[in-house]
């Protein structure tokens, strides 16, 4: 089955269907689907843009945000984007330990939240600056201690999803401004299948 870091805590965020905006800050209150469910893992019914809402709203905010365009190679994309996703959804993890300032994560999860990001990620380079004045490796208990911030008031909303022959699936949709739900730009992103916590990884991510 495939795993989702996430916890039941995330689980009736990850239920929000095509059209519907989701975000960390106030996701949304849509009843979940009735599953038997266990810690970690996706209902049956979770589908790319369910299991992968998490990931496509932190990557294209630090894309955004940060003037990015897709680099998984590059370190500074790489990190400012795993920041982004550890940022807002790091601390729904059951593993996640929280201080008032600070949000501290086992190395396992960073690898756990990598693996949906960026397809060829085995060892994640060292963190540049100015990223790593927010995020620090502590090698004496093996976890990643992150500045915590706010969440910000822009959601995504997904418009379509397209599986292709080769199996990779294509989803397009909306950068929204959650006070009036106004698009603040499109965007499209490729899926792959991925036998890992999320059950996907993304593959690539235009900003449209």
């Amino acid at each position: 089955m495939k795993k989702l870091i996430l916890s039941l805590t995330i689980a009736s965020l990850l239920t929000v269907s095509l059209g519907v905006s989701a975000s960390a800050q106030q996701p949304q209150k849509n009843a979940p689907v009735a599953v038997e469910e266990v810690h970690g893992n996706v209902p049956a019914q979770s589908n790319a843009a369910q299991a992968m809402t998490p990931a496509v709203h932190a990557l294209v905010l630090a894309m955004t945000e940060n003037n990015l365009t897709y680099n998984p190679e590059d370190s500074q994309f790489l990190w400012t984007s795993l920041y982004y996703m550890l940022g807002m959804y790091g601390e729904m993890d059951m593993r996640a330990e929280l201080t008032d300032e600070t949000l501290i994560l086992p190395s396992e999860v960073i690898q756990d939240y990598a693996a949906a990001l960026y397809p060829n990620v085995t060892h994640l380079p060292s963190i540049p600056s100015p990223i790593s004045e927010r995020i620090s490796y502590h090698a004496e208990d093996d976890t990643y201690h992150l500045a915590r911030g706010d969440a910000g008031l822009a959601g995504i909303e997904f418009s379509s999803s397209t599986e292709k022959s080769d199996g990779t699936h294509v989803l397009t949709g909306d950068l929204v401004f959650l006070e009036d739900n106004s698009s603040l730009l499109n965007f499209e992103v490729t899926l792959s299948e991925r036998d890992s916590m999320f059950g996907y990884v993304i593959t690539d991510l235009t900003l449209l």
